[in-house]
């Protein structure tokens, strides 16, 4: 740059760029579905017998690197769900959600309850697609209300 730019004028400039970029973002319900699955197998592996825990777990890591990277390729960027300060909170609700459900998952494969990981997966893939459309739309707002 030549020239130092105008604060104001760069304030509007950030601001307008914030309101284009919530405007844009409509992703597929198959990205929703994408991301159910992966959290949902993760969930699932824990309460598995080897070889099948492992090589879950292994799909579901791969199936995550593949939604990043689908999303990068769309969008041509990629926020880390931790980093927005209000939507962190929701990013860490769905953490624990999911660890929870890891334990019960793993609880049930000790406790005899070859079902369990059914149903935890099924409650992780649920939890997963609630909470990541949860956490897009408290992002957006932060975005929104963002000071520049």
């Amino acid at each position: 740059m030549t020239q130092d730019a105008d604060p104001k004028d760069a304030l509007a400039s950030i601001t307008s760029a914030r309101a284009g970029m919530t405007d844009q973002i409509s992703y597929p319900l198959a990205y929703d579905l994408m991301y159910g699955a992966v959290c949902g197998l993760l969930v699932a592996s824990q309460g598995l017998q080897l070889p099948w825990s492992a090589a879950c777990l292994v799909v579901a890591l791969a199936g995550l690197a593949y939604a990043v990277h689908w999303w990068k390729r769309r969008y041509g960027w990629w926020v880390n769900g931790y980093s927005p300060k209000r939507a962190r909170w929701v990013a860490m609700s769905i953490a624990a959600v999911l660890i929870a459900l890891m334990g019960v998952s793993i609880w049930g494969k000790y406790a005899g309850f070859g079902w369990m990981p059914l149903a935890t997966g099924a409650a992780g893939f649920v939890a997963a697609i609630v909470g990541g459309r949860l956490w897009m739309h408290v992002w957006k707002r932060e975005l929104a209300e963002a000071d520049g």
